[in-house]
């Protein structure tokens, strides 16, 4: 039958392990020095070498004619071992045997001593999907085990750990596997296997496994079934579901050129061709942070491709740095959803963002009118300044019309408003707040939200509760002209976070007041009701004695209409 090669190649002593240097010099160093923990944790990535080195190690330890730091491979217990039949290494694979039951039988069968060997070894695999009543059960065993058993556990997730299970392990984190040590690995066995492939469908292979040697081995296992005879890159991209690099610079120049039809078009063909939507994402950004290292690294990257420099051209760190942004999110949002090329679409053209110059509909039949970018370029700049002019009349407006009726009004919500920021403060919900508004940031580019936005940018999140916010600004001034837009910005909120929040801006000296407040009476902060709302205080004022915006702008499309050029 039939060996695959990630089995037949799987490391059988320390020195056939890539990647984890430091973690065999440790574990070397705990056998030469007789310093042996009887609790491990291996944590890591997938296919990077735990459970290897976990038997590895096991060996080692139970060699009965070790020579050094090396196991002789001829005893009873490493012959046992390596054929998984030693009594005294006992793997268990957790995400089958999770409950509280395989524990207690653990616990029942460690006082007994190894049959033929140093210690009797448990090593449990994956070992976060066990219950919370299974750690309890093995919280005291491992408190107190006996001195020939010895726990090495492995995990992808660690995080999903009860602390006091990883505060009694000696814990070790694996890292990914860099591609170069893959490419090796890889060349070792192509040459034992007699496989013709080429170097550039090895780099392929390191590249698309994502750090895990496993994963590489098994797409090099899978290449040599599909291929006829030589592997090459195509082969590569075929079996995986990916797209060669020539394909991606094609996608990226078409995104740099918006060709919004272009670069539907290859999604389109893609999806036809059964590629993976996510896997050509990824190899997107990748691309692109190539592209940003040419950019503002070049004796770094030494590169002098010419898609770089064409690339170089077209696009400034401004518009990569958002589009590695946008994909990223993407990303996370096709992890959770079965219809990623839906989604990629809709993406793309998020970031183009086209849109006609003209309208054909309005031009006369017959006509060929030409507006020039620069035109229309002068025309966006005049229609903007008279958005933010009026911005500017209506906020001293609001501040000369707010009755004294309102003004008492807005006094009362802003004091509920910094009551209910205040009654359950998190620090680390603040600190995730904060990284979510980063989303905020692609607003910044439309006229119609990039006032509020980077009126928000200029303040200072203080505290949140709930959905309450404390915004703080170093003047009075700033802190009432946040407030008195508080209608446009829950607006954004609910927006971007599809979440209705409650924010509030203070200034710096208010700030220094609510908080030794709120450092003296504490347990006096509770939440209270919004009876009063934004939209009670601040109403438009209908009756005004200025041209409309829509008048404003036909008057500006007249004008413009006298330098139309005709071909």
């Amino acid at each position: 039958m039939y060996q695959a090669l990630y089995r037949k190649y799987r490391p059988k002593s320390f020195d056939d392990v890539v990647g984890q240097e430091v973690i065999v010099k440790t574990l070397k160093n705990a056998i030469k020095n007789d310093m042996v923990s009887h609790a491990y944790l291996f944590s890591g990535p997938r296919g990077t070498g735990k459970t290897s080195i976990a038997k590895i190690y096991a060996k080692i330890l139970n060699c009965n004619n070790r020579d050094g730091l090396k196991a002789c491979e001829k005893c009873d217990s490493c012959t046992q071992i390596n054929n998984n039949q030693n009594i005294d290494v006992i793997e268990i694979d957790a995400a089958s045997n999770n409950g509280v039951d395989e524990i207690r039988e653990i616990r029942n069968k460690i006082g007994l001593v190894p049959s033929n060997s140093k210690y009797k070894i448990y090593i449990i695999d994956e070992v976060h999907m066990l219950t919370n009543q299974a750690f309890n059960a093995l919280l005291k065993t491992l408190e107190e085990p006996p001195k020939h058993i010895i726990f090495i556990f492995a995990t992808t997730e660690p995080h999903k750990i009860p602390t006091t299970i990883l505060s009694r392990c000696q814990r070790f984190d694996f890292k990914k596997i860099y591609d170069n040590q893959i490419v090796s690995r890889l060349k070792t066995i192509v040459t034992n296997e007699n496989i013709k492939i080429t170097d550039d469908a090895l780099k392929e292979i390191a590249f698309l496994s994502d750090g895990g040697l496993r994963d590489s081995i098994s797409l090099l296992d899978q290449a040599i079934s599909y291929s006829d005879d030589t592997i090459d890159v195509q082969d590569i991209h075929d079996i995986n579901g990916s797209i060669t690099k020539e394909e991606v610079r094609t996608l990226i120049d078409n995104l740099c050129d918006k060709n919004l039809e272009e670069c539907l078009k290859q999604i389109e063909n893609y999806d036809s061709t059964g590629k993976s939507m996510y896997k050509i994402v990824r190899s997107i950004i990748e691309e692109l942070k190539n592209i940003i290292l040419y950019c503002n690294a070049p004796n770094f990257f030494k590169s002098n491709e010419e898609f770089y420099q064409n690339v170089k051209l077209k696009v400034n760190n401004t518009n990569l740095y958002n589009y590695i942004h946008s994909f990223s999110n993407l990303l996370n949002e096709m992890k959770n959803n079965n219809n990623n090329k839906i989604l990629f679409e809709i993406e793309i053209i998020k970031i183009l963002d086209t849109k006609p110059i003209v309208n054909a509909q309005t031009l006369p039949e017959n006509e060929n009118k030409v507006i020039t970018e620069s035109q229309v370029s002068v025309k966006e700049k005049l229609l903007n300044n008279l958005e933010n002019e009026e911005l500017e009349e209506r906020k001293e407006e609001s501040i000369q019309n707010l009755n004294t009726e309102n003004k008492d009004k807005l006094e009362k919500l802003k004091k509920v408003r910094i009551n209910n920021g205040l009654v359950l403060v998190s620090q680390k919900r603040k600190n995730e707040f904060k990284e979510e508004m980063e989303a905020l940031k692609e607003l910044l580019m439309d006229p119609t939200y990039s006032r509020f936005v980077s009126l928000l940018f200029d303040g200072e999140l203080k505290s949140i509760s709930n959905d309450n916010l404390i915004v703080m600004y170093k003047t009075k001034l700033l802190a009432d002209a946040f407030n008195l837009e508080l209608m446009h910005i829950e607006e954004i909120f609910e927006k971007v976070f599809n979440k209705k929040y409650y924010p509030i801006a203070v200034s710096e000296e208010e700030w220094n007041i609510i908080k030794n407040s709120y450092n003296t009476n504490k347990k006096n902060y509770t939440y209270i009701e919004e009876k009063i709302t934004p939209s009670e205080i601040f109403k438009k004022n209908e009756q005004k004695n200025i041209k409309t915006e829509e008048i404003q702008k036909n008057e500006i499309d007249e004008l413009f209409d006298t330098i139309v050029e005709y071909e």
